[in-house]
């Protein structure tokens, strides 16, 4: 399974350096904090892997590299389809270029063996990097550890989860 970026929700304080430091890597940001019910929730390129903006491309200048959504400046016309049809609104015109561009998850900085750049400067670490298998026993761990602190209660009407 290939590595993305996860958020942890309940630790994001909103205060969007992770938007800042998109910007400072790319020139400019490919992501956004969004509030969700009064939760600030960043966005970016969710790398579906099943990517509706890499089935509309008319140039196939959007594909699938190491598990990351990627786009070729090459390639792209800036007809903007992927712009229309991303479910979470990440790709965006670049008046400039006039080339669509979108979160690549630094794929360079990856290369290189670095984290992304909105992981390193998360300050409460909401964002993390990895495979989802990396964090599920952290979350198993913790649950139980909940249920534990819970009372005897909560542990005869709470179910572990399964799996």
């Amino acid at each position: 399974m290939p590595r993305n970026v996860f958020l942890i929700m309940n630790r994001c304080l909103g205060c969007e350096e992770c938007v800042e430091a998109c910007a400072r890597e790319n020139g400019e940001s490919l992501c956004y904090v969004d509030e969700f019910q009064g939760i600030p929730v960043p966005f970016r390129c969710a790398h579906c892997e099943d990517a509706p903006c890499e089935t509309v491309c008319p140039t196939e200048a959007i594909h699938i590299e190491d598990g990351i959504v990627l786009i070729d400046d090459e390639k792209c016309i800036g007809c903007r389809a992927c712009e229309l049809i991303c479910p979470w609104g990440v790709p965006i015109y670049n008046e400039k270029t006039r080339k669509t561009m979108k979160c690549d998850m630094c794929y360079d900085r990856q290369k290189a063996g670095k984290d992304p750049a909105c992981v390193e400067v998360c300050p409460s670490k909401a964002l993390v990097f990895g495979e989802l298998s990396d964090f599920e026993a952290d979350y198993h761990e913790t649950t139980a550890k909940r249920l534990d602190n819970a009372g005897t209660h909560a542990r005869r009407i709470i179910l572990p989860q399964e799996g």
